[in-house]
């Protein structure tokens, strides 16, 4: 990373700091919705389909990783919607000051990336203070391929539906998704599912939390998925930018 970069880093992580609520959902949205949920469901074991396999798990190991990535994708996706909007001054003052479009965009995935660590890691660590999963090292890279698909899809909604639909599109967006269609306890999902952004990465991150075998395929995409939409966020930010 040049100092450029480094620099411009900085600055956004500089204005994150100056946005209260986002420092406030990041530190308190994770132990509410993931402990919220522990504490509300019954102790009972029940019956999931991980894999195409039945695995009965613990309701309460559960709900902590089935939140988990609702969690991420949820303030991912607000980080995402904040960083563009916070970033547009300060882009303004650095095109001034010289910066070119690629150091631009590397820094501002730089911060992107960042936020998304942060997010994960608090979504993570309230987590295994519930339970402990089969496969911590995949569970966490899961973990991060979801925060950085919604992380993207954040700052493509904030540039094109601005702050406040840009807010009701990132809260909600990942409850259907997640919710409702990446259940594991639900029934078989339609196919078209499969194309929603956090599919691969919810199936990889409930491999790793109660199997022993992690699927490379699920893996790879995620990995597939979230490269798409950088490249594509990559476009939109450079044109919202007008950087020549």
């Amino acid at each position: 990373m040049n100092r450029r970069v480094a620099t411009a880093v900085t600055m956004g992580v500089r204005e994150f700091r100056r946005t209260p609520v986002l420092l406030a959902l990041l530190a308190f949205l994770p132990a509410y919705i993931i402990g919220a949920f522990v504490l509300l469901v019954p102790d009972v074991d029940v019956p999931a389909t991980i894999d195409g396999t039945t695995v009965t798990v613990p309701m309460a190991d559960f709900a902590a990783a089935f939140m988990t990535p609702v969690t991420v994708a949820i303030l991912s996706g607000i980080v995402g919607l904040f960083l563009v909007q916070t970033s547009q001054a300060a882009d303004d003052r650095l095109r001034l000051a010289g910066y070119s479009a690629t150091d631009l965009v590397v820094s501002r995935v730089g911060t992107l990336a960042l936020g998304t660590a942060v997010v994960a890691a608090a979504s993570v660590l309230v987590a295994v203070l519930v339970f402990t999963p089969e496969s911590i090292l995949p569970f966490v890279a899961a973990t991060l391929l979801v925060g950085l698909t919604y992380g993207i899809l954040g700052v493509v909604v904030g540039i094109v539906l601005g702050r406040l639909g840009g807010v009701y599109v990132m809260l909600f967006a990942p409850m259907v998704d997640v919710l409702m269609f990446q259940n594991p306890l639900a029934t078989d999902a339609p196919k078209w599912t499969r194309l929603l952004p956090s599919h691969y990465a919810t199936n990889a991150l409930f491999d790793a939390a109660f199997t022993s075998g992690v699927d490379a395929w699920d893996f790879g995409g995620a990995v597939a998925y979230a490269a798409v939409l950088l490249a594509i966020g990559v476009l939109v930010f450079y044109r919202a930018t007008d950087v020549e």
